[in-house]
């Protein structure tokens, strides 16, 4: 399953149109069959986007205000989906805790795509948190401080007159620094100056139509940019790009006209939202540097990692997802230590670190487990996209030769991957010590029939 998501609306058959459209995207779907059902319901199954059907928005207003008040649910991602989508409406239930509001009739197509925005969000958050709770269990993290300052939006308009139009009415919502940006100019790199824009607010129609949307992706490539918010403002494109938008990285998409008010108060919780996030990863990051890191590449130790296992295997059970557990070895890395040195085998497994780690995602964790060996932890991943990812990696090693600078020569280095892939279903669930097992069963297997290959020995379910 793609994800859990909870419909709570009062009527029937508004509940059943819904399910069926989430449900043909594969997501796992739960119905409260009341409104009033839906705090005790979203504690109990732990969804991972809730959607609220409201006719009477006041009423919506005050559920979504109870769901961010209950510390359990409060990062939990709120959809409304309200019969009337004016403005004033609108704002109030944003302003209650709603990430997005939708008005009838629906477009399906931006429906849902925000619904995998949302559910990739909490993804993200989750990941943050999961770091933050192995940080505290090894007493190195302090809690993040509250953002002070004024963040730094930058505005990419289709024209400088659009673009001081926009600054005009933003200064009038909210204090943060706003300044005027072109495409080129975002797209410099950034890492030179002092501070990177905390936000983009990007036209979707820029120097032509769609150059808002390349933009969209260029930015959430980059590393300096990667933890950004972006918001694209719909320049009323036929068909509209929100749902390519939301797809390729957007925090959200501001459908019809430029609405300040509207924007200002996503914008708001967006920037808070970062500001915690990177104030969480700094701090694991630097308080597990000494204790939990690898010295020479940089990894997670092993220590680290059989902590990081054991939670994402309690998230996996609590949220019925699956999660792909890679032992990777080096292959005859043995001979690469005898005939070169030592200081050469480090040259190695040094770039084989980078190598692997700018071939992860955000979310996924790679740690050097010993010698030449590494493990790598894939939550929320089934055997076919395990399978994808191991030859991806496998090809990120083999397919180009290291340079070793201590000896000015080439060499050619390649690796063996075993895999196990966990099922939370109930009667077929492994331990995480069982895919362990499992996983290094399938490394003797990718050894033993000639290496250099992506082996899964059984299915671990």
């Amino acid at each position: 399953m793609s994800g859990r998501i909870l419909i709570a609306d009062d009527f029937l058959t508004n509940r059943i149109v819904l399910k069926v459209r989430l449900t043909a995207s594969c997501y796992d779907v739960v119905q409260a069959d009341t409104s009033g059902e839906v705090v005790e319901m979203a504690r109990h199954c732990r969804p991972d986007l809730i959607i609220l059907g409201a006719d009477g928005n006041r009423s919506a207003s005050a559920l979504c205000e109870q769901l961010k008040a209950d510390a359990v649910l409060t990062h939990i991602p709120l959809l409304v989906i309200a019969h009337d989508s004016a403005n004033e409406p609108r704002l109030e239930i944003l302003k209650a805790g709603a990430d997005e509001v939708f008005g009838k009739p629906l477009d399906e197509s931006t429906l849902l795509a925000t619904v995998r925005s949302l559910i990739r969000r909490r993804g993200t958050y989750d990941d943050v948190l999961r770091r933050k709770d192995l940080a505290h269990e090894f007493g190195v993290a302090e809690a993040p401080q509250a953002f002070a300052g004024r963040a730094k939006v930058a505005l990419i308009a289709p024209d400088a007159e659009t673009g001081i139009l926009w600054r005009m009415h933003l200064a009038t919502e909210f204090r943060h620094e706003l300044l005027i940006m072109t495409q080129s100019q975002a797209l410099e790199d950034l890492s030179t100056q002092s501070r990177v824009p905390d936000a983009f607010i990007i036209g979707s129609t820029l120097a032509e139509t769609s150059d808002g949307l390349r933009l969209v992706s260029e930015l959430r490539s980059r590393r300096t940019t990667r933890h950004s918010v972006i918001v694209v403002q719909d320049c009323g494109e036929t068909p509209s790009p929100n749902s390519m938008a939301l797809d390729l990285g957007a925090d959200t998409a501001m459908r019809g006209r430029f609405d300040a008010a509207e924007l200002a108060v996503k914008l708001d919780r967006l920037l808070a939202r970062k500001t915690e996030a990177d104030a969480l990863r700094e701090n694991v990051r630097s308080g597990l540097e000494l204790a939990l890191q690898d010295p020479l590449t940089g990894l997670h130790n092993r220590r680290y990692a059989q902590s990081y296992l054991q939670r994402l295997e309690q998230e996996s059970l609590e949220k019925r997802q699956p999660y792909a557990i890679m032992i990777l070895d080096l292959d005859r890395f043995k001979s690469v230590n005898d005939r070169y040195g030592h200081l050469v085998g480090d040259e190695v497994l040094i770039e084989v670190s980078n190598r692997l780690r700018s071939n992860m995602r955000d979310s996924d964790l790679v740690a050097r487990f010993g010698g030449e060996e590494f493990l790598i932890a894939l939550p929320a991943t089934d055997e076919t996209a395990a399978r994808i990812m191991g030859e991806r990696l496998r090809r990120a090693i083999g397919d180009q030769p290291i340079r070793s600078h201590g000896i000015g020569q080439d060499l050619d280095v390649t690796l063996s991957i075993g895999v196990a892939v966990s099922t939370p279903e109930p009667g077929r669930h492994k331990s995480m010590q069982e895919l362990l097992q499992a996983a290094d069963r399938a490394l003797y297997v990718a050894k033993s029939d000639g290496r250099n290959q992506v082996t899964f020995v059984q299915s671990a379910a």
